[in-house]
């Protein structure tokens, strides 16, 4: 059983980019972290026995920009780099822009002077919940420079592909992948029961999801995302107003304005610095100051 007697009726997915970015990259996960990982790449305990967070915290561009991207940069004991991400929208120039991250990164990793073959492996991990492949039914896919032969060229470039739209039975062979996968689709109270009884590792990794679902600035994130589905629990949960047949449309973007007005002023009244409500909200500063000083 999980330790929360009442689950939070408004679970946040890990399919929420910033969600799955404060899951990770939070001290308190390392060792979710280091399962998730070793779960899905080619790596040990003695490469995961240290992992460095490089960019820790949610980037301060335009969170409500649907071309928004927030991504987890890593260094692993052995000096990997690893960049992972979860990407809900396709686009035309995704696997372009895989391929040249990864390569700008792995191009950063020799210094001037250095032997070339100093080189450490520049691994990305990307988790979408769109098809990337049409014609492969495989729920994980590894990415190498190869010859014409099918012989890897070189092992200093690797893209891993998560795709959780073909999660199926067969990754209950590797059960720690499918365990994850589950755990990135979960949405009820009775999934997230069903999902922790399937190990201790399992139910400590569903409490923590419940942990950042219960966050208030976490909650201000998914609704400044405007995701349709958390957006459309918190409306049958009443942090919303209600939306009449009338005018559904105009109600929701009310509902999603009062919701974050309603998390400004808890985070400011709990005293937040303003700086983090800003981060959250993406209210103009003189709305936050205005919040405030009403309190």
């Amino acid at each position: 059983m999980l330790k929360n007697e009442e689950l939070n009726p408004t679970i946040l997915p890990l399919t929420i980019d910033g969600i799955f970015k404060m899951y990770f990259e939070d001290p308190k996960n390392l060792p979710e972290l280091r399962r998730f990982l070793k779960a899905h790449l080619d790596l040990g305990d003695s490469d995961l026995s240290t992992i460095e967070v490089l960019n820790p915290g949610l980037p301060k561009d335009n969170i409500e920009d649907k071309g928004f991207t927030v991504d987890l940069l890593l260094k692993t004991n052995s000096n990997n780099d690893i960049h992972i991400e979860m990407q809900t929208n396709s686009h035309q120039s995704f696997k372009e822009r895989v391929q040249l991250y990864n390569a700008r990164k792995a191009g950063q990793q020799v210094k001037a002077g250095q032997d070339y073959r100093d080189a450490k492996r520049t691994i990305s991990l990307i988790v979408t919940d769109f098809r990337v492949f049409a014609d492969s039914e495989d729920y994980h896919e590894t990415v190498m420079m190869r010859r014409k032969n099918g012989k890897v060229f070189t092992s200093v470039q690797e893209i891993n592909i998560i795709d959780l739209t073909k999660l199926g039975t067969e990754e209950a062979n590797d059960r720690e992948k499918y365990l994850w996968g589950k755990l990135f689709k979960v949405q009820t109270k009775e999934e997230l029961e069903m999902l922790a009884k399937e190990s201790e590792e399992m139910a400590q990794a569903v409490e923590k999801l419940l942990e950042i679902s219960a966050d208030e600035r976490a909650q201000a994130y998914a609704l400044s995302r405007d995701n349709a589905d958390f957006a459309r629990r918190l409306h049958e949960h009443g942090i919303r107003k209600k939306a009449t047949a009338e005018g559904h449309a105009e109600g929701l973007e009310q509902g999603l304005e009062q919701g974050r007005l309603e998390i400004a002023r808890k985070m400011l009244a709990k005293g937040m610095p303003v700086e983090d409500v800003l981060e959250i909200t993406n209210f103009p500063v003189e709305r936050i100051e205005k919040l405030k000083n009403e309190l």
